[in-house]
């Protein structure tokens, strides 16, 4: 038959976009992230001592050897390609639907409507994960409280009430079906009523749930040894005791290779119009932020273990 216009354009757009490539490729050789003998990043499993702190500006990447300035010139330049090809050929292409939340997968946040649960459902709807919180209030306070906290609404994530510690483990389940990863920021706070169940048999359940769902990884919240073997412990024996239950039954349900325990210190701040115990003499507060990266951290799988 006779020769297609469109055909011919499709083709001679293919080979621009090609060279453009190869040539961007070649333009940026001694960047080690692309190299041929880097090394690809792996899982950092972290079993830290009480002395580690998390600072606000610290980045969990799963690998401290790559140059952030060579890998951010590195992908600049292949995004632009990207975008020129993409550009230049889409009048003849087929487009390709796309949906970010769907390919990185569904996560679970218990708290996700709390001081450190709202920060960390915020980044994980930033990197493109379908995020569902769940708490015992209602899904419009949730939703109310977060944007207290962050200044922001999350319009985009699901809000549940369900109550970790009435609801049947089924019911806890059958919430977290389908996810990828679980992160508990669930908890009573010290001198609380009911201070040792509220955190102990809650995030139990919580973690027995899960397991039973078939949820690969879980993130929990403790709170730090040097906390719960000091003098506090002879004030707040309930809350330390609570906690480490959970810590232990996360470790019971997943193991240390499939599951993150963050035991911060003092959280610095607290939600807009309440009012905080100040810490021990001499601890040093952690960033919110820096709590909240590193369980999204934990959730996508780049960080296991303890951090104490």
């Amino acid at each position: 038959g006779g020769s297609n216009p469109s055909c011919s354009l499709t083709s001679i757009t293919m080979k621009i976009a090609c060279f453009l490539l190869a040539a961007t490729l070649a333009a940026i050789p001694q960047c080690s992230a692309f190299s041929t003998n880097s090394v690809l990043p792996t899982r950092r499993h972290v079993s830290a001592p009480s002395s580690l702190q998390l600072k606000a500006d610290e980045q969990y990447d799963g690998d401290d050897r790559h140059s952030p300035k060579c890998e951010l010139n590195r992908r600049t330049a292949l995004s632009t390609t990207f975008a020129i090809i993409a550009t230049t050929a889409s009048p003849f292409l087929h487009p390709i639907v796309s949906n970010a939340q769907d390919s990185k997968g569904k996560v679970v946040v218990y708290g996700g409507s709390g001081y450190v649960g709202a920060h960390a459902c915020s980044l994980l709807t930033q990197q493109g994960y379908a995020v569902t919180s769940i708490s015992r209030s209602s899904p419009e306070t949730q939703l109310a409280r977060s944007k207290s906290i962050l200044g922001t609404s999350l319009s985009n994530v699901d809000y549940i009430s369900l109550d970790a510690g009435k609801a049947s483990l089924d019911d806890l389940s059958a919430s977290m079906k389908d996810a990828t990863a679980v992160i508990s920021c669930v908890g009573l706070s010290p001198g609380s009523q009911n201070q040792k169940d509220g955190n102990g048999l809650v995030n139990s359940r919580i973690a027995q749930a899960a397991k039973a769902a078939g949820v690969p990884k879980i993130v929990y919240i403790g709170v730090s040894s040097t906390l719960a073997n000091g003098p506090a412990k002879f004030l707040l024996g309930d809350y330390f005791s609570g906690k480490a239950t959970a810590e232990k039954s996360v470790t019971s349900e997943f193991g240390g290779k499939n599951s993150l325990i963050i035991k911060p210190a003092i959280i610095a701040g607290g939600p807009p119009g309440e009012i905080r115990p100040p810490g021990p003499p001499g601890v040093k507060a952690v960033d919110v932020t820096a709590v909240a990266r590193a369980a999204v951290s934990g959730a996508v799988g780049d960080l296991i273990g303890v951090i104490d």
